[in-house]
């Protein structure tokens, strides 16, 4: 029975953190109700596969797979762009499911020829701190937004909605501390939610379906139209999609090591191949490239669930619930409201375990040093709207529009020259002192 919730909650978790990005996206190109239902449909299915393929060929642990905000960035950049380059929203989706196969034909090559081991020597606990807070404070704009009821069509914080939603965060914490319930926090909070939204007449209306199966449908959009000028964008975020796989992992590793469960530390060419075959799986059935989401680590912490088996059993739900089109429907019409403020808990341990990340370095002065610049230009690139970015390169707003890639890189890049300049200052002191 312990094992049934367990994998309840882990299901009910990957459908917070997933069913918004692709109805945000079906909103942006334009797609009718029953047609929003099958991308959730196809997206939901593909992160349910991906998540297994990764628990028992990649890296082997419970880490959730989410629609990357990297390739969300992409819709919505071409969202606009697409119609004067391609014609069409229709025909951008056709170009954008090529550029899913191209990233995971890419993502295996990488592996293949151990890129990703070298690159997984720049992700230190100052780098991988510094992500964690990144990806907080980028994903809190989206969560208070929720929260405060801001939707498409209230642009006014919503009173009952923002009551409701701090009821519901201090109701999850309440949860966390009861010991019996304390593993089903997330769960608790959800239903719970749920019937206070459905008692004050908040929560939406259930989409009707005709068809109560539904396989998902191969390149739903038509046959993948190549685009050549899309291949420079695709590599640069193919080994920006890395370098988020590669700080989950690590921070996931860590945070089951102190709850002493035993890691294999040296999966990164096995993750990294599956992560492409994530990729290629998001081109072929149309849907959203996937990714190990952060998160993950926050939930494991906030609830001690560091067994595979309720991970694997939570995506096998997914996948069922991705072909029967009632429960798809169902579960998109949870409101917002009640999925962000459930695991509102989950994201604000991230923070906590970016602390202990730079509790283990030693170079303080760099430390500190890396930390400013790079929390200055990553949060402060999260204020600038998509809209002026309009007149530059792809590649260049793939980068200076997501302020957590932007403050990675930044860090990255900061971090080495400044560890450089440091062993040679010591390297000099060390011959004079000669």
């Amino acid at each position: 029975m312990k094992i049934i919730f367990w994998s309840l909650q882990w299901a009910l978790f990957i459908l917070m953190s997933s069913v918004v990005v692709p109805i945000a996206i079906a909103s942006s190109y334009g797609l009718h109700d029953i047609a929003t239902i099958e991308f959730v449909q196809r997206t939901l299915f593909v992160l349910g596969l991906a998540g297994i393929l990764q628990a028992v060929f990649g890296h082997h642990m419970p880490i959730q797979e989410g629609p990357a905000g990297l390739w969300w960035g992409v819709f919505s950049l071409y969202a606009g762009l697409g119609i004067v380059l391609y014609g069409s929203h229709m025909e951008t989706l056709r170009v954008l499911q090529y550029a899913f196969l191209l990233s995971g034909i890419i993502f295996i090559l990488l592996s293949t020829f151990g890129l990703v081991e070298k690159l997984a020597k720049l992700f230190t606990p100052t780098i991988v701190g510094i992500y964690l807070i990144l990806l907080v404070a980028q994903l809190s704009s989206s969560f208070f937004h929720g929260m405060f009821g801001l939707t498409g069509e209230h642009q006014t914080v919503q009173p009952d909605i923002l009551l409701l939603s701090i009821l519901i965060v201090i109701l999850s914490y309440c949860f966390m501390k009861i010991p019996r319930i304390g593993h089903y926090s997330v769960l608790f909070s959800i239903i719970f939610g749920w019937l206070l939204f459905s008692i004050f007449g908040l929560a939406k209306p259930v989409t009707e379906v005709s068809n109560y199966f539904k396989l998902p449908e191969i390149f739903a959009f038509g046959t993948p139209r190549i685009d050549p000028n899309m291949i420079i964008m695709v590599i640069f975020i193919t080994l920006l999609l890395l370098a988020n796989l590669l700080a989950t992992v690590r921070v996931v590793q860590q945070v089951l090591e102190r709850q002493h469960v035993t890691v294999d530390t040296n999966r990164l060419k096995q993750t990294g191949m599956i992560s492409g075959v994530n990729q290629l799986l998001g081109g072929l059935f149309s849907a959203i490239g996937a990714v190990p989401v952060s998160g993950s680590a926050g939930f494991i912490e906030t609830t001690s669930i560091t067994s595979k088996k309720p991970f694997i059993l939570g995506s096998l739900m997914i996948i069922v619930i991705s072909l029967f089109p009632p429960f798809t429907a169902f579960v998109a019409s949870l409101p917002e409201a009640v999925g962000y403020a459930a695991i509102f808990p989950v994201f604000a341990s991230i923070i906590s375990l970016a602390f202990r990340q730079f509790e283990t370095v030693e170079n303080k002065p760099i430390l500190f040093r890396v930390i400013s610049i790079s929390l200055f230009a990553g949060i402060g690139s999260m204020f600038i709207p998509s809209e002026a970015y309009a007149e530059m390169p792809p590649v260049l707003v793939s980068i200076l529009s997501n302020g957590l890639v932007f403050g990675s890189v930044i860090a990255i890049i900061l971090e080495v020259l400044l560890t450089r300049i440091d062993r040679r200052k010591e390297k000099r002191f060390h011959y004079q002192s000669h």
